[in-house]
This record gives structure tokens, C-alpha cells and sequence, in this order.
């Protein structure tokens, strides 16, 4: 292991420790727990379909993207589980090498065309979470205000294709082989027609039910208002990309909620219990997708080989 990897490993570590400590010394640990017990037992099932909704409709996009036969969505939502679990554990969004490494396994598709695909899933993804949230926190304010900023994101995903072949455009003009082969690996993505149509709404499905998970239990376990929830959650959640947190997002995550939150003057205490909770949630809801994924996987590859057996 490098040095400089060490040393960051090493931060994350003694950076997960004082999110341990802090929260122990402004909450309490056990408080935090038993607080959950306010919840039904409905409630919670309710979440957590959301949340295995959204790793499902992942696996879903996938299947669209690729255009991948239906008989292999099993195995798509256990390469869509095993992926988010190593993103939401790994630093610096480095669980995103997963997904060409296992897409490459699993179906044989080559390392330059799922990285492509897996970036225009990303900036779908910023789109949609800035989007949703943004026309859910303005609405509030300003319904006129909430439907521009609408019709602005549509604009948006109607140009993609355009901004797609300027960057083609440019990647051509060198004389590199590897740019060149770049080039031609965008030339062919997605980005026009029910193709991309069907993509881009199941994007914004996946950040639906996600959103809705959250906001559940944000608002179930505090007094936030509606925008103030849904601003610290949007916040909370692009702290993944920031090249330095704690061991699973520790520190940054909790970080960046209680930030957002600050903007509307709400007490840093009350900001850090439900970050820390929520942070749980997404932390336990990875575990399980993951779970459900590699059980799906496997009893699917059991039918298979059952089915081959008697034929």
C-alpha cells in the first residue's frame, strides 16, 4: 500500500472515531438507538420497500442501458447492490470501479463502455437529485418558481445529446488513439430518443423512492420542516464525492447535514441525532439490498442449473 494511501486510510479511520466520539458525547449512543422505537413496525416495512425500490429500479436502468435480456435481471440487481454497498463504504466514490470490473464478469461488456454509460448515469443522477429537490424545496415558497426551475432540468435532458457530441467533437480532434476510441465510445451512447427517454425516467424513479426513504425517516425522527429536510438531505448526500471522509462516509455525511441544516438556524444537536440516524439507515438498507441481491442471485442460478438438469 502506498504511502499516501495509507495516510488516508489512516484519516478515515481517526475521522470515524470522532464521529463515534462526538455523537456519544452530544447524544449519546443509546439514546440514539432506542429512539427508533418510535416507529411502526408498518412504517419501517414502508421504508424499506422504498429504499430496496430504488436499488431495484438501478438494477432496472442497467438492464435499459445495456438493452440486457430480462432472464438476467437477477443477477443486475446483485451487481446493482454489491456496487452501491462498496460506494456507500468506500472513499472517494472509489466503489465505482466495481461496476466495470463486475459488468465485465457478469456479461462480458468492456471496461470503456460501461465507465461511459456509468458516467451518464452519474450526471443523470446529479441531475435528478438537484432537480427533485430543488422543485421540492422551492414549491414551498414559490409554486411559478418550482415549475421554471422544472421546465429548466427538461431543457436540460433535451440537450444532452447536443453537449454528448460537442465532447465527441473535441475528443476527435486529437490525434491520440485512446481519445479517439473515447470518442467513438460516447458517439454511441444513449442519448436521444425513447432510449434515453426510458433511462432518464427511471433515474428519476430511482431518486423518487430514494428521496422518499430519507424523508421519511428524517421527518419521522425530528422537526424539520419539509425544505429543511429535504435540503440537508440533498446535502448530506453529495458529501459522498468529497475526496476525504470517515470509514462508510462517517464524519462528512453527518458534516454536511447538520451545514445544510444550520442555514435555517435549527439546533446543531437536534441536526446531528437525525444524521447520525439517517446515515444508519442508508448503512443498514445497503447491507440488506446487498442481502437481498446475493439471495435473489442464488436461487436464480439454483432454478438454472435445476432447469438445465432436466433437459
Amino acid at each position: 500500500m502506498r504511502r499516501a494511501q495509507l495516510l488516508k486510510l489512516l484519516l478515515s479511520v481517526v475521522i470515524l472515531v470522532i464521529t463515534l466520539a462526538v455523537v456519544e458525547y452530544k447524544i449519546g449512543w443509546y439514546s440514539l438507538l432506542t429512539s427508533w422505537q418510535g416507529f411502526s413496525t408498518g412504517t419501517l416495512v414502508l421504508l424499506a420497500i422504498l429504499s430496496l425500490s430504488s436499488n431495484a429500479l438501478r438494477a432496472l436502468r442497467i438492464k435499459i442501458s445495456f438493452e440486457l435480456p430480462a432472464a438476467r435481471y437477477p443477477k443486475m440487481f446483485y451487481l446493482s447492490t454489491n456496487h452501491n454497498l462498496l460506494n456507500n463504504l468506500l472513499p472517494m466514490r472509489t466503489g465505482e470501479v466495481a461496476f466495470p470490473v463486475l459488468i465485465k464478469r457478469y456479461f462480458g461488456i468492456g471496461l470503456m463502455s460501461s465507465s461511459s454509460h456509468l458516467l451518464l448515469y452519474r450526471l443523470l443522477d446529479l441531475m435528478a437529485l438537484l432537480s427533485v429537490a430543488g422543485v421540492l424545496a422551492v414549491w414551498q415558497f414559490n409554486p411559478v418558481a418550482a415549475i421554471g426551475l422544472a421546465l429548466v432540468t427538461v431543457t436540460g435532458l433535451l440537450l444532452f445529446d447536443r453537449g454528448k457530441r460537442v465532447v465527441v467533437w473535441l475528443l476527435g480532434r486529437f490525434s491520440n488513439p485512446k481519445l479517439v476510441r473515447l470518442a467513438q465510445t460516447f458517439a454511441v451512447l444513449p442519448t436521444r430518443g425513447g432510449h434515453y427517454g426510458a433511462i432518464v425516467l427511471t433515474t428519476y424513479a430511482v431518486w423518487l423512492t430514494k428521496l422518499l426513504a430519507f424523508l421519511g425517516v428524517v421527518m419521522q425522527l425530528s422537526q424539520l420542516t419539509l425544505v429543511q429536510a429535504v435540503t440537508s438531505v440533498a446535502v448530506a448526500d453529495l458529501s459522498s464525492i468529497l475526496p476525504i471522509h470517515g470509514v462508510a462516509g462517517s464524519g462528512t455525511f453527518e458534516a454536511a447535514f447538520v451545514l445544510a441544516g444550520k442555514l435555517y438556524a435549527v439546533d446543531t444537536t437536534a441536526l446531528l441525532k437525525v444524521a447520525v440516524q439517517l446515515h444508519l439507515f442508508l448503512l443498514l438498507m445497503s447491507f440488506v439490498a446487498f442481502g437481498a441481491g446475493w439471495l435473489v442471485d442464488k436461487v436464480f442460478c439454483r432454478e438454472e442449473a435445476l432447469q438445465a438438469e432436466t433437459e
